[in-house]
């Protein structure tokens, strides 16, 4: 058994045994079981840069993803959906994709409080690749995470481990986070991809300052005419960090719509295996997203 593989295991029995000691709760509220993500957001133009500038480019990230969740027994959930996340991005000089897509199953199991995760494994396995389909481009991402009770309604910790098989980049890293919610009207939701400082004025409106982080690694497409020519199907790490403010509008307990704008740092295509990296200067990003859980 592999190093990252032993891991996992480990991290998996301490995420699950931990969670089955606490599973003696008390009532909680109804769990949510079918769960729907819709998300847009652009970025404008900006400089690539690799060593100098190489031309202009914006990008359009576009996701839909929808889940089940089966009850198992007790605080337990099998969760299965489809995933399907698109990047397209303006021309420019440089050798870089201008789309980048993922489709994945959604394979998981869940551990829940009520309406919250208590910890979860989730396994995404699909195609994610720039336009061509093969096994190169198949990959399996796994997150396994829990959270931690430090005060009970107030103070939780998040801990995991993200791997992904086809990432050039570290192919293991960890997952953290914190929860803080010191009153009704504010909380600190420090939790990856979507770290928020948030204010909630009325039930139905929260006000928010946070970031964002979004991307993945795809197997881009073989030609016979890039150049560099070790690019040519090569595996890119594109990652964009982003900063910004935004307001969360829930009319019931079911829907949110969610509307953001900020800047987005950095764009980065890391053709790490290839040795080779493009960043982007930084630029105004809007966003909007749908999310309905019943």
């Amino acid at each position: 058994m592999t190093q990252p593989a032993r891991f996992f295991r480990i991290l998996a029995v301490l995420v699950f045994v931990g969670s089955y000691a606490e599973s003696k709760a008390t009532e909680q509220p109804e769990v949510p079981i079918d769960l729907f993500d819709l998300e847009s957001a652009y970025v404008f133009e900006s400089d690539v840069n690799h060593g100098g500038k190489v031309g202009e480019q914006g990008a359009l990230q576009s996701e839909i993803d929808y889940a089940h969740r089966f009850l198992i027994s007790g605080n337990w959930y099998l969760k299965a959906g489809l995933s399907y996340h698109r990047f397209d991005f303006g021309n420019t000089s440089a050798p870089l994709p201008t789309h980048l897509q993922s489709g994945a199953a959604v394979i998981g199991i869940d551990y829940m409080h009520g309406k919250d995760l208590g910890a979860f494994i989730e396994f995404k396995p699909g195609i994610y690749t720039e336009e061509h389909i093969g096994a190169a481009s198949f990959d399996c991402p796994v997150t396994i995470a829990r959270f931690f009770i430090l005060q009970k309604d107030t103070l939780y910790l998040l801990v995991g481990v993200n791997g992904s098989f086809l990432r050039a980049g570290i192919p293991v890293f960890p997952v953290a986070g914190l929860v803080w919610i010191p009153c009704d009207q504010w909380r600190l939701m420090g939790i990856p991809p979507n770290p928020r400082l948030i204010y909630s004025p009325t039930k139905k409106l929260d006000l928010w300052l946070g970031g964002q982080f979004t991307g993945g690694s795809f197997r881009t497409d073989h030609q016979n005419d890039i150049v560099p020519s070790k690019l040519s199907g090569a595996v890119v790490d594109y990652y964009d960090y982003r900063a910004g403010v935004g307001l969360t509008y829930s009319p019931n307990n079911n829907i949110d719509l969610d509307l953001a704008g900020g800047y987005s740092i950095q764009r980065d295509f890391n053709f790490d295996r290839a040795n080779l990296e493009y960043r982007t200067d930084p630029a105004p990003y809007v966003r909007v997203e749908i999310k309905a859980k019943f």
